[in-house]
């Protein structure tokens, strides 16, 4: 092999199969005055350099390239290297140059990291592989992969390719498909990726960690899960919604459950759960927690010993979770009795583990004071929608009291309405707040 006196450097650009609108591939220029041919046949790959990285480690990246020191290395080596990191989704910018030297090629990568946050990647249904077997399978496309993959389509492409390939070595039907997982508020994104089209029912529930509320209620309370094939993103906000309130109610109000797990039922299973999960979902009960107080900043127009009688709590009796949200709602309740129908709670919780109490800081927004505007009847004979507007009490400008309208709907079976219940079988009630007036008015539809 014939090696230079001066050390020559090529710049070469990797190219994309598929184009994409965001993925930018930098040409650089050539370092030396000119370029020589490419070499026609192998040589030792010495070293890999990496300009550019700000998250991912050289180790990783290196790892991610499929590349080894040692091994015999071409252009069409190196652009096959470029392709798989482009492919990862981990890079908007990638491009390489060599140099020759007397121990051999080495590989400068110039490279610019994508701004696209890295999100957890969830396995949802494979009960058929551990934890260990699927990552190793994803890193035969993404050999930096960690459990996490940034928020990009080649990421993404290259997983559910990786997982359906892991299907078919193993003879198992079904395909992969990826959704964008969030929670109910549309927070904590991650990747999730389903088998579809292979029947798998949950036969067997587990909650290792549970004592104060036994395996054998929660598993009583989770009878809907036995009616519907295995998800873990599907039990994990089954056991948040259904379950946690159990705990909750106990005063356990930092109880949490950990990441389902699955795997498939033994050779004891009944004929109808062939092939179904067995699901471990572990339970954190933490402490009971006592009610010690509230402190309420910004009240406004109410007093602290009316928020504590409308909240309903009593020092040390158990915190009970449910009793609490009933009472902040009350409380929310009790501004607008007066008024205040833009009023906002928002109870900040401190825990004491040593003496096993909770209290609040409640931040109290209490906003405009809104009065009564017109009060509409709409549907009923006018005789009859006299008798309503007459019934009605709360007067033109007076403070509107959002409690009244209710107490007034359960009072018009005695108006004694011409085809009430029959003739006129729902009554609607609309309300259209003014905030620029801070009036409200009200329409009562009877169909």
């Amino acid at each position: 092999m014939f090696y230079p006196r001066k050390l020559l450097i090529v710049t070469h650009t990797a190219r994309r199969r598929v184009l994409r609108p965001l993925l930018i591939i930098c040409a650089f220029a050539l370092v030396a005055k000119f370029a020589p041919a490419q070499p026609a046949q192998q040589i030792r790959l010495a070293k890999i350099d990496v300009v550019g990285l700000r998250q991912m480690t050289t180790e990783k990246f290196v790892a991610a390239s499929g590349l080894q020191i040692g091994q015999q290395v071409d252009v069409p080596t190196l652009d096959a290297a470029a392709q798989r990191l482009l492919d990862t989704g981990l890079f908007t910018k990638l491009s390489y140059r060599y140099r020759v030297t007397g121990a051999g090629a080495v590989v400068t990568f110039i490279i610019e990291e994508t701004q696209a946050s890295s999100l957890p990647v969830v396995f949802d249904n494979f009960i058929w592989f551990s934890r260990d077997e699927l990552l190793t399978a994803v890193r035969r496309e993404l050999p930096a992969f960690d459990g996490t993959a940034p928020d990009t389509q080649g990421a993404t492409t290259a997983i559910t390719k990786a997982l359906n390939d892991l299907l078919a070595a193993r003879h198992i039907a079904g395909q992969v498909e990826y959704t964008l997982g969030t929670d109910e508020r549309g927070g904590h994104p991650r990747h999730v990726f389903t088998i579809k089209g292979v029947h798998m029912p949950v036969c067997k529930l587990h909650f290792p960690g549970a004592t104060d509320v036994s395996e054998g209620e929660l598993s009583k309370n989770s009878q809907p899960l036995f009616e519907m094939d295995y998800s873990q993103e599907n039990v994990a906000t089954f056991a948040a919604s259904n379950l946690i309130p159990l705990y909750r109610q106990r005063g356990h109000l930092r109880a949490s459950f950990a990441a389902p797990s699955a795997t498939v039922v033994d050779a004891s299973a009944p004929a109808n759960c062939k092939g179904g999960a067995d699901v471990t979902v572990p339970v954190s009960e933490g402490l009971i927690y006592l009610w010690d107080k509230a402190e309420w900043t910004d009240a406004g127009a109410l007093a602290a010993p009316e928020l504590d009688a409308a909240l309903n709590m009593k020092a040390g009796e158990v915190a009970d979770g449910l009793k609490l949200d009933k009472g902040w709602q009350a409380v929310q309740r009790a501004y607008g009795h007066k008024g205040y129908l833009d009023a906002r709670v928002k109870p900040v919780a401190t825990f004491d583990d040593e003496q096993k109490r909770v209290s609040y800081v409640v931040q109290l927004t209490q906003g405009a004071q809104y009065h009564m505007g017109a009060f509409n009847v709409a549907g009923l004979p006018e005789a009859d929608a006299a008798r309503v507007r007459a019934a009605w009490q709360l007067a033109l400008g007076a403070v509107y009291d959002a409690d009244y309208l209710l107490e007034f709907m359960k009072k018009l079976p005695a108006l004694h309405i011409q085809g009430f219940g029959t003739k006129f079988r729902q009554t609607g009630a609309e309300l259209k707040p003014d905030r620029q007036k801070q009036t409200v008015d009200v329409t009562l539809t009877f169909k």
